[in-house]
C-alpha cells in the first residue's frame, strides 16, 4: 500500500472533477465508523448465539483483521479506475454487511453451519474494509493529488478517529436504539451513501449512480420492515411463540408464551419457565431468610425479573429490599410486560422495593448499606464478564455488608451438568470469609435439571432453616422440603476445587469444561 502511495501523482483525468483532500478525509472517517461497527456487530451477534463473548469477539476480530490484510493486498489489482472500484466495494460491503446479522441468525436457526457462516461473513466484511483506504489514496493520485506519507498519516489518523467514534456509538447509541439487525442495515446505508457521495465528487457516472441509488432505496426499504423480519427470525429460534423481544445495551431479551408457560430468555439462554420457576426462587430465597431472625433488610443482586423479590416480600418483617440489576431493560420488562408482571406479582413496584440499575460488584463496593440477607441471582459464569461475580473478592465484599447474624445465598450452577463449577462456587464462597459456614444446597428444577445453591451462615451455621418459619402461600416448598435441599445427590464428584479470583477466574474455565461434556 505504501509503495502505491509514494508514486508520483498522475495527471487528473480529462473531463472529470478533481478529487480534493476534504472529500477523502470525510470518506475515510465515515468508512472507518462503518468498519468497526460491522466488527462489533459480528462479535455481539455471535456472543448472543454461542454465549461465550471471548471466543465470539476473538474470532470476529482476528478473522476481520485478516480479511483487512487481504483487502489491502487486493486493492491495487481491482479492475477499472480507483473511484469506480471504491464505489463497487462500498456497494458489495453494504449488501454483505447489511444482511450479515439476518444471515447469521438464519444459519443458527436453520442449519448447523453457523460457525462457518460467521467466519465467511467476517472474512468478507474484513476484506471490504481493507480495500477502502488504499483505494481512497489511489483515487487521490489518479486525480493529480499528492500521495505523500504525510497525507497518508492524516487519512489513517481520521480512520482511527472513526474507529473511536464507532466503538462509543455502538454500545451507547446504536445497539440500544436500533438493535443488531437495524444497526447493520444503518451501516450498510452509510456505505452506499459514501459511494453516492464519492460519485458526486468524481463527476457524473449515470450507470453507477443509478445502481447505487437503487441499492440505497432497497436498503432503506429493508430497514423499514426489518423489525418484522427480525421478529420472524427470532421466532424460528424458539419452540414457543415469541410475545416480546428487544435488544438492550447489554443483551437480547425475549419472552415466549405457550399455553400459559411463560419463559424469559437472555441472549437465547433460558432464565426461567413459569411452570417450575417457584422451585428455583423459593429455594434461593427461603433457605436464606428462614436462617435469619425476622429479616428486615434484603439485597438482591441480579433478579431483575422480580421473581426473587416476590418471595422476599412474603415475610412480614421485611421493610427494605434493594434489587440491583445491570440492565434497565430487564427491570422495565418486569414492571411493564403483563405476563412477567403477573408472575412477579408487581414486586418491583412495591413501596418497600428500590431498583438500582448498576453493576453488582461496583454497587457492593460503593454502598454503605448493611443487610440481613444478600441473595445473589445471576446468570451462570459462562464468560469472563460474569465470572467476577463468582470471585473470592466479590464474596468478601458482600460479607462486609452483612449485619450480625446475616446470611448470603447464591445460585451455584447445576449439580449434575456442571458439578465441578458447583463445588468451585462453594469453595470460593468459603474462601471469601473463612469464619463463616457455607452449606451447599440442591433442588430439582425440571426446566434445568438438578440445581445447586450455596448458603453462607455466621459461625458454625446453627441458624440454618431454624430462625424464621417459611411464609404461607408457597407453591413448592414447606419446612420439610426446605430441609431436604441440604441432601445433595450421591453421584456428585468429590470436592477439591480451588477458589476463583479476579486475577484467576477459574470458575469460568471450569464451567466451560463441565459443559463440554454435553451436546447442548
Amino acid at each position: 500500500m505504501t509503495a502505491e502511495v509514494l508514486e508520483p501523482p498522475a495527471a487528473p483525468p480529462a473531463g472529470g472533477r478533481r478529487m480534493d483532500r476534504p472529500t477523502v478525509f470525510a470518506a475515510a472517517l465515515l468508512v472507518a465508523v462503518g468498519g468497526i461497527v460491522y466488527e462489533l456487530i459480528l462479535g455481539t451477534a455471535a456472543s448472543y448465539l454461542v454465549g461465550d463473548s471471548v471466543v465470539a469477539f476473538s474470532v470476529a476480530t482476528g478473522v476481520t483483521l485478516f480479511g483487512m490484510g487481504l483487502g489491502s493486498l487486493l486493492a491495487p489489482h481491482l479492475p477499472g479506475p480507483s473511484g469506480i472500484a471504491f464505489v463497487r466495494n462500498e456497494l458489495a460491503l453494504g449488501l454483505v454487511g447489511g444482511s450479515s446479522v439476518l444471515v447469521l441468525f438464519w444459519a443458527y436457526g436453520s442449519t448447523t453451519l453457523y460457525w462457518p457462516v460467521f467466519v465467511l461473513l467476517s472474512l468478507a466484511i474484513g476484506t471490504g474494509i481493507g480495500v477502502e483506504i488504499p483505494l481512497l489514496m489511489a483515487l487521490l493520485r489518479e486525480h493529480g493529488r499528492d500521495g505523500s506519507v504525510r497525507l497518508l498519516s492524516r487519512v489513517l489518523a481520521l480512520d482511527y478517529l472513526g474507529a473511536l467514534l464507532a466503538s462509543l456509538l455502538f454500545p451507547f447509541v446504536l445497539l440500544p436504539t436500533l438493535g443488531l439487525v437495524r444497526t447493520a442495515l444503518a451501516v450498510a446505508i452509510l456505505n452506499v451513501g459514501v459511494a453516492l457521495f464519492m460519485l458526486a465528487r468524481m463527476g457524473h457516472r449515470p450507470r453507477w449512480t443509478w445502481a447505487t441509488s437503487s441499492a440505497l432505496v432497497v436498503l432503506l426499504a429493508v430497514f423499514v420492515v426489518s423489525s418484522g423480519v427480525e421478529a420472524a427470525l427470532s421466532t424460528r429460534l424458539y419452540e414457543d411463540p415469541v410475545v416480546a423481544a428487544t435488544t438492550s445495551r447489554y443483551q437480547k431479551i425475549v419472552v415466549t408464551d405457550y399455553q400459559g408457560d411463560v419463559r424469559l430468555y437472555l441472549n437465547d439462554q433460558l432464565q426461567f419457565s413459569s411452570s417450575d420457576e417457584a422451585r428455583y426462587h423459593e429455594t434461593l430465597a427461603h433457605t436464606a431468610l428462614t436462617s435469619v431472625a425476622a429479616p428486615a433488610s434484603v439485597a438482591i443482586l441480579g433478579g431483575g425479573d422480580g421473581l426473587l423479590a416476590r418471595e422476599v416480600l412474603r415475610y412480614p418483617s421485611v421493610r427494605d429490599v434493594v434489587v440491583v440489576d445491570l440492565d434497565p431493560a430487564v427491570t422495565d420488562l418486569a414492571r411493564t410486560n403483563r405476563l412477567v408482571r403477573d408472575l412477579n406479582e408487581g414486586a418491583l413496584d412495591d413501596p418497600r422495593v428500590t431498583v438500582v440499575n448498576a453493576d453488582a460488584f461496583a454497587w457492593v463496593r460503593g454502598t454503605d448499606q448493611t443487610f440481613d440477607a444478600v441473595l445473589v441471582d445471576l446468570v451462570d459464569p459462562s464468560n469472563e464478564r460474569v465470572a467476577k461475580l463468582y470471585s473470592q473478592e466479590f464474596y468478601q465484599a458482600v460479607a462486609a455488608h452483612l449485619r450480625p447474624g446475616g446470611v448470603m445465598s447464591t445460585q451455584a450452577t447445576s449439580t449434575f451438568f456442571t458439578p465441578r463449577a458447583f463445588w468451585q462456587v462453594v469453595a470460593t464462597m468459603e474462601a471469601g470469609d473463612p469464619t463463616r459456614t457455607v452449606v451447599p444446597l440442591g433442588v430439582n428444577v425440571p426446566s434445568f435439571g438438578e440445581w445447586g445453591f450455596a448458603l453462607s451462615l455466621p459461625g458454625d451455621g446453627d441458624a440454618l432453616l431454624t430462625s424464621t418459619p417459611p411464609p404461607d402461600g408457597l407453591r413448592f416448598h414447606d419446612a420439610a422440603s426446605l430441609a431436604a435441599t441440604t441432601r445433595l445427590p450421591g453421584d456428585l464428584p468429590p470436592r477439591g476445587a480451588a477458589p476463583s479470583t479476579l486475577l484467576s477466574p477459574r470458575v469460568h474455565t471450569t464451567y466451560q469444561r463441565d459443559m463440554e461434556g454435553w451436546r447442548y
